[in-house]
Formats: structure tokens, C-alpha cells, sequence
């Protein structure tokens, strides 16, 4: 206080208390008005720090595969009958699956050079030691040259297999099979090692391979099913990372959300096992994208939890060695807030110009006509009996045609942009026979999930995506920009001041966890803050 102030309080006799008390009051005022124009220059230059910090961190590269399905060399010693009959069963290029293996791991290398490769399971054709040997020895590759990868196992991937074999001419001879124990030693390097946290029931595991960001990959068995112990330690591990700052992605080998409706009905194991609960769980533990596959074909599906206020993106890959023989290129961004992901394909080998992409595409189509072409004639010889499904053979040749057409679109993502009305039209024959599939076509070619419920149902993007990888509760994250830092400051006293933006996030604005929002959450954010510096 200056000395005529002081002057004029103490030695004015004839003042009265009245002028004192007022000057009081206006010092009060002003020193309150001082104190917001102090904390918003500290924050405008703290800010500026951040913001200069921020730009030098690089964005974060990672490259998704799934079900590559290898199968080691010396597991074919000759062409010959066993060979040829397994392969007309399969809609898989198990014939390919060591050479596209092989162009995948050099793109990955030579050309993408990511920070992070993750593979969802299927690595091998059917758990074979020799095959997984030798996708180690590939995986060996991209670690000699300081690209990390983790992998989960699918449910080709240990346990008993009857086509584990040696093919030899007409005959096959079973093979060494991975068990659990095999697999994790063998892995060691691959998310089995030290570095990573292993749940006791089950190969799931977490890990922290960039700074900041926990992958954990999720075991779901051979024949999709989490049980509790294992769903229980995930939704902690994700729970304790999310509320000290970091983020989660996670990946599964058998998808999180039916991506098409009705599919366990020809395909039993074709989503998780109880995918409602689990999804439920995965968000509220703040999980906003799992990496998945099994399905052999490549789509993102978006799903909620029961107040919708928060989602959960299922990123379901196609196999390499299924057309488009599919991978995915995702970059999450220097501070981690945002995940974005595009698609990318294999359409030549290197040294072997009969592969093409018009080549895969006839391949799966084909296969899909003939599985498809049983499995109606097997339907209607139930129902009608053998006479008139023979009777029938040329108009189910159409049928499965057609079918094998719209699954064509399907696997090349983004339905909802195909005109698709002819192939409607021409599949209403296979709706009446078999009894389900209308949904299903529809839904597929819609692109919708999950399809037909208010609310929920909706359309996304199957080849690209970018999301907020943001936890609906992380504590101090006013603004929902995904970081802590003194932008949420500013929300709250706007807030305060009623004039919150339309991102401010109150939960998470409640770092004290009171129920209100006021100058206690302010000082805890400013904590958090310190604590990160």
C-alpha cells in the first residue's frame, strides 16, 4: 500500500470507519480482478510451453495384419491329392500365405517403417511348430531393423488341428502342434516377454511398447469366449491406465461387435461369445478401439454403451491371404489424443506375375459360390428332400452366385457406396429358402451395425477412421481434447462464468470428484500438470 494511502486511513481522524471498509472492499475487488489476469498470462505462456513441446513430438505409426494363416515350406514335400482336395475346401490362398507373408514383412520394412506392428491372430495355417517358426523368423526381421511386434494367437494357432499335417502326395502325415506353454516361450519377444503384465488364466497380456500408449492384447480362445477372471483383469488394467494419463488400444482375435447380423448362424464362433457384456465393459473401462479379425474381411463397426454416451470402434481386419488381402496403416498423433487409420492392400509379389487382385478376387469368389452352393442345397434337401434340390441345381448356381457377389462387396469395405439394388432383387429367392438371411444380406450390404436397433444402428467408414482417443473420465480433461494441460483451466472458469464451450466435459472437469466444479478442481488440475512436467 502506498504511503498517501496509508496516510490517509491512519492519520484522517475525522474519517469515519465507513471509508475504511470501503477502500477495503475495493482492494478485495481489485485484487481478486488481479488475480484472474495473473492466472490467465500464466496460463497463455504455459500454454505456449506446452504447445512448443507438443510439436516436436512425432506422430506414432502402427501397422495392423491379421490371420496371415502361414504355412511353413516343409509342410508341402509334394502336390498331389491331399493337397489339391484341401485347398478346394478353403477361401483362403493357403498357397500364398508364406509369399504374401513375405511381401507384407518387406513393405513393412522397406516402405512403411512404422513404430509398431500388431498382428490379431491366425498367424499360422493350423498350429503348426514349423509354421510358427517360421513367422518368427520374419518377425525376427523387423526387430533386427528396430520395428517392435506383438501378437496374440487365433484359434488356428495351438491345440489340437486334424489338418496340422505334412502333405505328400496322397497322403498327410499330423505334424508338432503349439501348446499355450510353446507359444508363450516362443513369443517371448512378440508381447510374451518381460516387459509385458500376463493375466494368470489365459495368453492375454499389457504392454507399454510406446511411451504412453498400453496395447493389451486380449486371448479369446479357440473358440471365442473371455471368461470373467480374464474380462475382470483387462477392464483393471485399462481402468489404472486410463486414470494415469495414458492410452489403451486393444486387440482380439474374434470380433467385439457383430459386424454382420445374424452371421452366427452359419459361423458359430463368428463374434466373441457374450459381445454385449464385453463390450459394456471395455467401454466404461474407456477402450474407444480394438483391433480384431477371424472374419476375413475388413470392417469397422461402431457400437455404445446402454446411455449412449459413449462408443467403442471395432476394427475388424481382412486376412492377407483373402481378397483384397487387406492391411491397415494407423497413426496416432504425437500426444496421443487422436487415432487415425487408413487401408492399404497387396495386389502383386514380387517375382511371381500370376498374382493379381483380379486373381484373389475369382479365387474368393469361387469359394464362397461353393460353400454357399452346399450349404442351401443341404438346406433344402432337409426341407423338400433330395429330388427337389436336385431339381433345383441351375437355380441354386444362381443363388450362390449371387451370394458370392454381395460377399465380394463386403469384403472390400464402404457397402453403403455400391449400388446394390439388383443384387437385392436377385437374392430374394435365397431369403425365402433360407430363412434368416434376408437380415443378413441387408445388413451387410448397408453396412449397418448393429442393425436394426434404434439408437445404435449406424453407418461407418470401413477403410478410413479418425477418433479421439479420449476416456470419458479422465480426470482433469475438461475440454475433451484428450490431454491435461492448462486449456482445461480455462474451460472450467468459463464454465464458471457460464460460458463453457460446447466440448466441456464435467465429469471429467470434477477432478476432486465433489460434485461440483470450482476453484478445488482448478488447483488439482494445476497439479496434475506439475506432476506431467
Amino acid at each position: 500500500m502506498s504511503r498517501p494511502i496509508r496516510t490517509y486511513i491512519f492519520t484522517k481522524k475525522h474519517k469515519s470507519q465507513t471509508y475504511i471498509n470501503q477502500l477495503w472492499d475495493f482492494l478485495c475487488i481489485f485484487a481478486e480482478e488481479m488475480k484472474q489476469i495473473i492466472i490467465t498470462v500464466c496460463m497463455m505462456l504455459l500454454t505456449m510451453s506446452i504447445s512448443a513441446k507438443t510439436l516436436v513430438v512425432a506422430d506414432k505409426k502402427i501397422v495392423v495384419l491379421s490371420d496371415p494363416h502361414v504355412m511353413a515350406p516343409e509342410l508341402l514335400v509334394s502336390e498331389g491329392e491331399a493337397w489339391t482336395n484341401y485347398l478346394s475346401g478353403q477361401r483362403k490362398m493357403v498357397d500364398y500365405s508364406q509369399a504374401l507373408f513375405d511381401e507384407m514383412v518387406a513393405k513393412i520394412k522397406d516402405e512403411i517403417k512404422p513404430n509398431l506392428v500388431l498382428i490379431t491372430g491366425d498367424l499360422t495355417k493350423d498350429g503348426e511348430q514349423l509354421s510358427h517358426t517360421y513367422v518368427i523368423s520374419k518377425l525376427d526381421e523387423l526387430r533386427g531393423v528396430g520395428i517392435q511386434t506383438l501378437v496374440i494367437p487365433g484359434n488356428h494357432d495351438r491345440g489340437s488341428n486334424a489338418d496340422a499335417v505334412v502333405y505328400d502326395g496322397a497322403t498327410t502325415s499330423p505334424v508338432d502342434v503349439a501348446t499355450d506353454g510353446w507359444f508363450t516361450t516362443q513369443y517371448a519377444n512378440y508381447g510374451y516377454g518381460s516387459t509385458s503384465e500376463r493375466e494368470s488364466t489365459s495368453l492375454t497380456y499389457a504392454c507399454e511398447p510406446i511411451e504412453g500408449l498400453v496395447v493389451i492384447g486380449i486371448d479369446s480362445g479357440t473358440d471365442g469366449m473371455l471368461s470373467s477372471a480374464t474380462l475382470n483383469w483387462i477392464v483393471g488394467k485399462a481402468s489404472a491406465a486410463q486414470e494415469s494419463g495414458k492410452r489403451v488400444i486393444a486387440m482380439m482375435h474374434h470380433p467385439l461387435i457383430p459386424h454382420v447380423t445374424n452371421a452366427e448362424s452359419l459361423v458359430p464362433t463368428y463374434v466373441i461369445s457374450n459381445h454385449d457384456h464385453i463390450r459394456k465393459a471395455l467401454i466404461d473401462a474407456g477402450i474407444k478401439v480394438i483391433f480384431t479379425g477371424h472374419f476375413h474381411t475388413s470392417d469397422i463397426a461402431k457400437d455404445f454403451n446402454d446411455e449412449l454416451t459413449a462408443e467403442i470402434y471395432d476394427v475388424n481386419t481382412g486376412s492377407l491371404i483373402s481378397y483384397p488381402c487387406d492391411y491397415r496403416e494407423v497413426t496416432i498423433s504425437g500426444d496421443l489424443s487422436e487415432l487415425s487409420l487408413t487401408t492399404g492392400h497387396i495386389t502383386s509379389l514380387s517375382g511371381d506375375e500370376t498374382f493379381t487382385s483380379e486373381y484373389a478376387m475369382t479365387r474368393l469368389h469361387d469359394s464362397v459360390k461353393k460353400a454357399v452352393a452346399a450349404k442351401i442345397t443341404a438346406k433344402i434337401t432337409a426341407k423338400f428332400g433330395a429330388t427337389f434340390a436336385a431339381s433345383m441345381t441351375s437355380v441354386l448356381e444362381i443363388m450362390a452366385d449371387n451370394v458370392a457377389k454381395a460377399f465380394i462387396i463386403h469384403a472390400e469395405g464402404n457397402e453403403a457406396d455400391v449400388d446394390t439394388k439388383d443384387i437385392m432383387t436377385a437374392l430374394k429367392t435365397v431369403f425365402t429358402f433360407v430363412p434368416g438371411t434376408e437380415a443378413m444380406c441387408k445388413s451387410m450390404l448397408e453396412d449397418k451395425a448393429p442393425y436394426g436397433e434404434e439408437g445404435r444402428e449406424n453407418v461407418t467408414d470401413d477403410l478410413s477412421l479418425t477418433v479421439k482417443m479420449v476416456s470419458s473420465f479422465l480426470p482433469g480433461d475438461a475440454n475433451g481434447d484428450g490431454v491435461v494441460n492448462v486449456a482445461d483451466i480455462v474451460e472450467i472458469i468459463n464454465f464458471m462464468n457460464e460460458n463453457a464451450s460446447e466440448h466441456f466435459n464435467k465429469k471429467a472437469a470434477d477432478v476432486t470428484a465433489e460434485g461440483d466444479v470450482d476453484d478445488d478442481d482448478i488447483n488439482a488440475i494445476i497439479a496434475i500438470i506439475t506432476c506431467q512436467e
